[in-house]
């Protein structure tokens, strides 16, 4: 901070500390040195100035939501936004954390623009505890150091900041304890949200806004969190943090434990100054608070809407503004912010923090899968079960067919061929789909917050999955292809057992994509059947190859299946040899010594429009 600077703001702390007592105390001063990183910082100073914001309607016209709002966040305390559902609290917070655009007015950060490269030193906790239901609390705390903090930091180090972050936030007595999700046990709804935090500061920003912290929590756990946030802006790593909270009908132990404190109403300014001043304030306008009652929760009857009486309460609401802007605390306040935002001082340009490495990415979401499903236990077993009940009931129900060297098996055999490929395009497409959009919540959150790139992501889904859906789509194969006696050449057998390793990761492919695409987990669902039932169709089982209409050979050529079964079945009939006309086919009238519809394998092939090298299906399988 230059000298001159901080000249001009000493002399202008002289100036407000001469105006009324409501007149904010300019703490733009250095507080304690500290770091980020390499980066020494000293705290930033938020402030906004006039902020307007606007919104198109369906109808053309432009709905307000801000209102020339102007405020300021200091360093090394904590700051409460209040106000009823509607004021634009969330809005105004969403501004300062750079997640929306103001359409007018200005933001700045210790007197400057707001610059990217700030994005570091900034962190937004969520309303929504979301988290990966089976890591511990350490597990998650560690994955989160991994990927966001700098690449060059050292293992010992990672671990010492998980402790440092642990202890702070008194997560130690749960930390090998599952997060668990609500009702369905793990960690408490306290404890859920210190972690929200301790994920958010493990990179020590400098700025913290959190949205609604307290909601859900009970009095005594809601100023739990209001202490621990005072205490975070003390300080993290020898440096003042600015937090800046929603907070949402404080009971009276949350409010005593409020510093600074900014009441909205219908997106303008109803108050700004210290929490212990509202009570002096409300009796300064008229609006003198009642004995025994909580100074929040009296001013929020001021400034809410009473569905019972609109219109008085809208007037009530805009009196309440206007007697805001009449008042000397607001001249003071915007005062105050011109004084800071002029004063141009501290950090602006953290520099650039040297992210982990696609592959360092990869490898740390590779190991949170994994712990995952390596817990998901009733998973992996529904996962053996769905494949052996299937491959037991398919062998019994073709036992010994593909052993009848007749004309009649061949249908049959062929049958089995085509249910084969069916089951294996249905029990890894379907799962497969509901991967993204289960988790696209978190997902969300975690891209936004430029803790990993999507690449990363993707390839660790794929990669955790693939071992278990080769190894599941393989390994009880065996079962049904020599229930059903396909054949004793074991050459068919190792082409049988790689065409359905093929089909699988043709199936997890196609899952992917159209998990990609879905919104949800039910339009996924409705899209793979879309997507797995018409290509199925002019695969050459259900209507011949050659009798597909023109109009659809492309779908033909296109579908996967048509090629999948195509191998399958050049795999089982291309070597054949001779097909009997048995006493049975005989007896039945299905061939005689003349009229031998099926001669050999090739003749089958020929018969479904699927005479072709196998060699052909086998590497277009495997391009896709």
């Amino acid at each position: 901070t230059s000298i001159d600077n901080m000249a001009a703001v000493s002399e202008a702390k002289s100036h407000i500390h001469n105006q009324p007592s409501s007149a904010r105390d300019v703490t733009l001063e250095l507080v304690r040195g500290g770091s980020i990183g390499d980066v020494k910082h000293h705290g930033f100073t938020i402030t906004w100035s006039q902020l307007d914001l606007a919104v198109p309607t369906d109808d053309g016209a432009d709905f307000q939501i801000l209102h020339g709002v102007s405020g300021i966040a200091h360093p090394g305390r904590v700051l409460a936004m209040m106000g009823p559902s509607g004021a634009g609290k969330t809005t105004l917070v969403e501004c300062l954390a750079q997640r929306a655009q103001p359409t007018g007015g200005s933001i700045s950060f210790n007197g400057h623009p707001w610059n990217p490269k700030m994005s570091r030193l900034l962190a937004y906790c969520h309303q929504l505890d979301l988290f990966r239901p089976n890591l511990t609390v350490r597990e998650h705390l560690y994955i989160n150091a991994k990927l966001r903090m700098d690449a060059n930091t050292t293992e010992e180090q990672i671990n010492s900041r998980v402790d440092d972050v642990i202890n702070r936030l008194g997560l130690a007595k749960c930390q090998e304890t599952l997060i668990g999700a609500p009702g369905l046990g793990g960690i408490s709804g306290g404890e859920r949200k210190r972690l929200s935090i301790a994920a958010e500061i493990l990179n020590r920003p400098a700025v913290i806004f959190l949205d609604e912290p307290t909601s859900g929590l009970d009095s005594f756990m809601a100023a739990s969190i209001m202490k621990l946030l005072k205490e975070i802006s003390q300080g993290i790593g020898g440096s003042p943090v600015t937090v800046v909270a929603i907070i949402h009908q404080p009971s009276a132990e949350v409010f005593e434990e409020l510093e600074d404190l900014s009441m909205m109403a219908a997106g303008h300014t109803a108050f700004y100054g210290k929490a212990k001043e509202l009570v002096s304030y409300c009796k300064d306008i008229g609006k003198p608070c009642p004995s025994f009652t909580n100074p929040a929760e009296h001013f929020m009857n001021t400034i809410s809407v009473n569905p019972e009486a609109i219109p008085e309460s809208k007037k009530q609401i805009d009196w309440m503004v206007n007697a805001w802007k009449d008042s000397k605390n607001k001249g003071a306040l915007e005062e105050e912010v011109k004084l800071v935002a002029d004063a141009s001082s501290g950090l602006t340009d953290p520099g650039n923090q040297k992210n982990p490495s696609s592959c360092t990415q990869l490898r740390v979401l590779l190991y949170r899968e994994f712990l995952d499903r390596r817990r998901n236990k009733l998973m992996a077993i529904a996962i053996v079960m769905r494949s052996l009940v299937f491959m037991l009931f398919l062998g019994s129900m073709f036992y010994g067919l593909g052993s009848g060297s007749d004309q009649k098996a061949v249908q049959s055999v062929t049958g089995a061929i085509f249910f084969i490929m069916i089951n294996q395009a249905f029990t890894y497409v379907i799962p497969t789909v509901q991967t993204f959009p289960r988790e696209l919540a978190v997902f969300r959150r975690e891209y936004s917050s430029g803790i990993y790139m999507l690449t990363p992501y993707y390839f660790s889904k794929v990669f955790a999955n693939l071992p278990i859906d080769l190894v599941m789509g393989i390994v009880f194969s065996p079962i049904a292809f020599y229930m059903i006696d396909f054949s004793d050449d074991p050459n068919v057998f190792g082409g049988f057992v790689g065409s359905l390793a093929l089909i699988t990761l043709i199936a997890t492919g196609l899952g992917y994509w159209v998990s990609c695409m879905a919104p949800n987990a039910d339009v996924a669902l409705l899209l793979a059947i879309l997507f797995v039932v018409i290509p199925l169709i002019p695969s050459g089982f259900i209507i011949n190859l050659d009798e597909v209409p023109v109009y659809y050979i492309w779908l033909r050529e296109a579908s996967p299946f048509t090629w999948s079964f195509r191998l399958l079945m050049s795999n089982q009939w291309e070597n054949y040899g001779d097909i009997q006309c048995s006493s049975r086919d005989r007896s039945e009238g299905f061939c005689n010594d003349e009229n031998v519809p099926f001669s050999d394998g090739l003749a089958v092939l020929s018969y479904y429009g699927l005479w072709l090298d196998s060699n052909v299906p086998l590497s277009l399988l495997f391009v896709l």
